[in-house]
């Protein structure tokens, strides 16, 4: 058979294939223009979400049944994280819920998008197989997920660690310093669209973090405090004024390590952003360890003269904190017992004590003041009565009562480190006049207790100008030094006997002296009568 022959018998077989492909297309079509036709306005077979099938319903039909089927905001779980940690919420806390009528228009496009196989491919798909779709997820607007994410906020933080120190017997080690972290509500707002996501458990949402730098970063200074602290013995001076008492303690580095510890300094707690330039870390004590030492000492120290505990721990902490190897020692005074001798009277015994009478008897309620026996004891209040202020001793008014003069001294600091310096310099050198015999200056050691431009004082209708008050003389009176005081006459007494007792009891100076160590004075500061 020719070669001519066998292709006129495959022309027609081809063309006739060629025409059964094309009736398939063509009917192919026609079933999908009816099937379109039959489902116009109306979600295609097979489509569902969340297990609700919409097929055959309209848009609207299916928003309303999503609308009913759909789980509350307040039932679905979101799991928020943040690397390693994971925190359980439900939607509704951040604002997170399900949009019916976007669900069911999204369910209304499925075989209704791309060519037109695509189309048919879609919801043949949908009708053999099933097509289920997921939720159309409504993000929060940024208000309400800042308002929700700053309550998350505290549950985020990490605080930072700063750098510090153990100190030890054994030694003293450096702990470095460490980031913290903190939730970044605006980057994590920002980032939203992206950092919710679905995983086997559910909706899961990242949430951004950045680091918090600690406020000290390194221990350098206090370590080499703690170092020059611990190189040689702590001492612990008493020196009282008012008695004359003066000691050492010497406290070796094994038990003053006992006391050291640190602490951060200008850090807000739980402060996310402390400024670093105003933070340090601060050498301190431990109370209890100072206090335990101290406690442990014979007390009293001397006859009369005991141990403040808490006052000399805060000289202590004063002192560590300065990086100094010394302390002054607050001392308190203990009252005494005082056995009447022949000849006594309450007055005598009160001013050779230093005391003004009244004094004596508010601590003696059960004694006649007319009648003392020899042999009968009094109770001698504590020297801390005239003391209410915090004494002032680097300078100090002493006014001898033979010569009628008053003396000032200022008193020079010791130099670093604890030594030289104390030398006196005397300042002032008035004549003064004190008491008379009958109403006499007490000798003894009192302190600036007040100061006024100009006081009255009514027993004797006298203005005394820059009063100085030194000592209680009774209960509602103070006797002090001020200037030549005047009647409410205009008359100025005792002008002419500077030198010589005259008062009521004050030490009177001049006009412009008394100016002069009104200005001078401090609160507080020692006063020293002296015979």
């Amino acid at each position: 058979m020719s070669t001519t022959g066998r292709t006129a018998r495959i022309l027609p077989l081809g063309i006739v294939a060629i025409a059964c492909l094309c009736i398939a297309v063509g009917g192919l079509a026609l079933v999908g223009k009816e099937y379109h036709q039959r489902h116009n306005g109306r979600i295609y077979p097979g489509v569902s979400v969340y297990g609700v099938d919409l097929g055959g319903l309209t848009v609207d039909e299916a928003a309303a049944a999503l609308q009913s089927e759909l789980p509350d905001p307040t039932a679905l779980s979101l799991t928020l994280r943040d690397g390693e940690r994971t925190w359980s919420r439900s939607w509704a806390d951040l604002g997170l819920h399900l949009d019916p009528l976007a669900t069911a228009r999204l369910a209304y496009q499925t075989g209704r998008e791309g060519s037109t196989i695509q189309r048919w491919g879609s919801q043949m798909q949908a009708l053999l197989l099933g097509r289920s779709l997921s939720p159309i997820v409504v993000l929060p607007d940024p208000a309400r997920a800042a308002a929700a994410l700053q309550e998350l906020a505290p549950e985020l933080y990490v605080p930072p660690v700063n750098a510090t120190l153990i100190i030890q017997l054994e030694g003293i080690t450096p702990l470095p310093a460490r980031a913290g972290q903190a939730l970044d509500v605006e980057a994590t707002i920002a980032m939203l669209p992206h950092t919710v996501g679905v995983s086997a458990d559910g909706l899961v949402m990242d949430l951004l973090t950045r680091p918090v730098a600690p406020a000290i970063e390194e221990s350098t200074a206090a370590l080499a405090q703690v170092e020059a602290l611990l190189a040689q013995p702590f001492v612990l001076l008493a020196d009282d004024p008012l008695t004359d008492f003066k000691a050492t303690w010497t406290v070796e580095s094994v038990e003053v390590v006992k006391w050291l510890t640190t602490q951060p300094m200008g850090v807000e707690n739980g402060s996310e952003n402390g400024d670093q330039r105003d933070a340090w870390l601060q050498v301190t004590i431990r109370e209890e360890g100072v206090r335990t030492y101290l406690e442990s000492m014979s007390n009293p120290l001397a006859d009369g003269i005991a141990l403040n505990v808490e006052q000399t721990i805060a000289a202590i902490r004063a002192a560590i904190e300065a990086g100094r190897s010394q302390a002054p020692m607050a001392l308190s005074h203990l009252p005494r017992t005082y056995v009447v001798q022949p000849g006594d009277t309450l007055v005598s015994v009160a001013h050779a004590h230093g005391f003004p009478v009244w004094r004596l008897t508010e601590v003696n309620p059960d004694i006649n003041p007319g009648e003392l026996r020899p042999g009968q004891r009094i109770v001698i209040p504590s020297l801390d009565v005239l003391f209410p202020l915090p004494l002032i001793t680097d300078r100090r008014i002493v006014v001898d009562l033979s010569d009628q003069r008053l003396y000032t001294y200022e008193i020079t600091p010791p130099h670093i480190g604890g030594s030289g310096g104390g030398e006196e310099a005397l300042i002032h050198n008035f004549v003064c006049s004190t008491g008379i015999p009958s109403s006499p200056t007490i000798a003894g050691k009192f302190q600036v207790l007040s100061k006024q431009e100009e006081a009255y004082a009514s027993n004797w209708d006298l203005w005394m100008p820059h009063f100085i008050g030194i000592y209680r003389a009774g209960p509602d009176f103070t006797n002090g030094i001020h200037a030549l005081p005047t009647l409410s006459s205009g008359v100025r007494l005792w002008e002419g006997v500077l030198g010589s007792p005259a008062s009521y009891g004050c030490i009177v100076l001049g006009l412009n002296e008394a100016a002069a160590l009104y200005e001078w004075v401090e609160l507080g500061t020692l006063v020293v009568i002296q015979e």
